[in-house]
């Protein structure tokens, strides 16, 4: 997203927020203040001020509005503080690949960069992962994930589908770095004999707790960057405010034992929030209140209750 469709986008936001009962809020607050103005001074004495004020109506209605878009513009990054743990749940609008922290890219469960040529068409994390870290080049992202896949043959062999060598379950994770930044592919999706790829709610659920299971054991503690998974070519029959909400909750429960990042960032893309009307002030309070009620225990804490035998 270039600066134009930045800029686009905060205004048709701002318009979308602005909250009528505000703004009936600065107007008054503002020309309340210009009319205390002139009645003191015309009090005291100096009416000669007090009528070049009025003159010069127009500098309050000037701050007013100033005040007005200063209140209201739209913020673009959200971070709430997990209780009772060293981590932060952050929501972000904007370019998914401009954020600090290791990006999470879903993938079909072949591990499949081209898909006869779907991907290249398609406006997927995973075609513009490969535009920006590949240089538009898919066969090198393969080769990286093969070579990984050989590598650790030993361990990935447990994730292949026992009637498809080729196909893998879905949560199997393959690391790559590359550029000096660590990126996840995580198969989120399947992929059926016409390249169609799907992901049902039930992929979802187990592809995260797969991928955080796996980032407990062999993370790098890196700042995590997630997106909307199994939308747009995943086809998941949830909209994107239950999808973020899946992804909130199970990364909270995956923190009750282990706190395998200091920051979790899930990006939304502006286009979707426009396009798809998303509630965001009813999404920052469902994350809002949930890493606020976590329900985990301090390390000298002892859980409340008797054991039943």
């Amino acid at each position: 997203m270039n600066w134009f469709e930045n800029i686009k986008y905060n205004v048709w936001l701002f318009w979308d927020r602005l909250n009528l009962k505000s703004f009936g809020k600065s107007i008054l607050s503002v020309f309340g203040g210009l009319w205390l103005l002139v009645e003191i001074l015309a009090f005291f004495g100096q009416t000669v001020w007090s009528e070049n004020i009025k003159s010069i109506w127009w500098v309050f209605l000037l701050i007013g509005s100033i005040i007005i878009i200063y209140r209201n513009w739209p913020k673009s990054f959200f971070t709430f503080k997990v209780h009772n743990r060293d981590v932060s749940l952050s929501i972000m609008i904007g370019d998914i690949f401009k954020i600090d922290g290791a990006l999470i890219v879903p993938i079909n469960n072949r591990l499949d960069c081209e898909n006869n040529g779907i991907v290249k068409k398609s406006s997927s994390i995973l075609r513009l992962f490969i535009d920006h870290a590949y240089n538009k080049t898919s066969a090198h992202l393969n080769t990286d994930i093969c070579q990984q896949l050989e590598d650790n043959a030993e361990w990935y062999n447990q994730f292949v589908e026992e009637n498809d060598p080729k196909t893998y379950k879905v949560g199997t994770v393959v690391p790559i770095f590359r550029s000096e930044k660590q990126y996840y592919m995580l198969c989120s999706s399947t992929l059926n004999e016409q390249g169609r790829s799907k992901t049902t709610v039930d992929d979802l659920r187990l592809s995260l707790n797969e991928l955080w299971a796996y980032l407990t054991h062999s993370g790098s503690k890196d700042n995590l960057v997630i997106p909307i998974v199994g939308t747009g070519r995943g086809r998941i029959p949830l909209k994107r405010e239950e999808v973020i909400k899946e992804i909130v909750l199970s990364f909270l429960v995956s923190l009750s034992q282990d706190s395998y990042c200091e920051q979790l960032t899930i990006c939304i893309h502006p286009n979707d929030l426009k396009k798809n009307k998303m509630n965001l002030d009813d999404l920052l309070d469902f994350v809002r209140l949930h890493c606020n009620n976590t329900g985990y225990l301090k390390g000298n804490e002892s859980p409340l209750g008797t054991e039943i035998e």
